[in-house]
C-alpha cells in the first residue's frame, strides 16, 4: 500500500497542473525580455558581432518596397520595409538561450539617391550607370520584440541608446537585406562603427 501512495505522489509531483511550468517558464522568458540590462547585453553583443552569444534562427518576413530606382534620382524619395527575425540570445552560459522575434518596419523611410548613367552611343558604347544611396534616414525604421507567443515588449535599452547606437543596430540587421534588395550605401554615417562610438 505504501507503494501505491508512493508512486501516485512521485506522479502528482511530475505532472505539470495546468501547465503550470510551462506558464512560469514564458513568464520568466518575459522578465528576461523586459530587463533593461539584458537587452542592452544583447545590443553589445549584436554590434560586436558575437556569434556564440547572438544567433538569427530564421528570418520570418521580409520585404521592401519604394522609388529608389527612379530614372529621374532627384525623384526617389521614399522606401518601405519589413524585415522579422526570429532570434537566440544566450545572455547566461548556464542557462538555455532566450528566444523572441525582432522586428523592423517602416511604412516611409525618407532616402536620396546619387548616381550617374550614360545611354552610350548606340553602336559600340552599350549604356551604362550606377545609383546609391546617399541619404537614408534610419531614424524612420522601427524596433521592435516580440516573445514567441507575439506579446511585444518594450524595447527599453534601444528607446535610451544614443542615435549613432540606434542607428548602428539597425544597419546591423537590415543593411545586407536593403542592399541586396535595392541600392548600395554611400551615406556619411556608413563610417560609424561600434570601435568609434562609445557605448559597451
Amino acid at each position: 500500500m505504501n507503494n501505491v501512495i508512493n508512486i501516485v505522489n512521485e506522479e502528482i509531483e511530475k505532472f505539470d497542473f495546468l501547465s503550470n511550468d510551462e506558464f512560469l517558464k514564458e513568464q520568466e522568458t518575459t522578465d528576461l525580455l523586459t530587463n533593461e540590462e539584458v537587452q542592452k547585453q544583447f545590443i553589445c553583443d549584436a554590434l560586436l558581432n558575437r556569434n556564440d552569444k547572438v544567433k538569427i534562427i530564421k528570418i520570418v518576413d521580409s520585404s521592401i518596397t519604394g522609388n529608389w530606382d527612379e530614372a529621374n534620382t532627384e525623384e526617389a524619395n521614399r522606401l518601405s520595409l519589413e524585415y522579422s527575425l526570429e532570434m537566440a540570445y544566450v545572455y547566461d552560459a548556464t542557462k538555455e538561450p532566450l528566444l523572441f522575434n525582432l522586428y523592423f518596419n517602416s511604412d516611409n523611410i525618407d532616402i536620396s539617391v546619387d548616381g550617374w548613367s550614360d545611354s552610350g552611343d548606340g553602336y559600340t558604347t552599350p549604356p551604362a550607370g550606377d545609383s546609391w544611396y546617399d541619404g537614408f534616414d534610419w531614424d524612420d525604421v522601427n524596433v521592435s520584440i516580440y516573445t514567441m507567443a507575439g506579446d511585444e515588449v518594450r524595447f527599453i535599452a534601444f528607446e535610451n541608446a544614443p542615435p549613432k547606437i540606434q542607428t548602428l543596430f539597425i544597419r546591423q540587421y537590415t543593411q545586407n537585406f536593403i542592399e541586396h534588395e535595392s541600392l548600395e550605401f554611400r551615406t556619411p554615417e556608413m563610417r560609424d562603427n561600434i570601435r568609434n562610438t562609445p557605448y559597451c
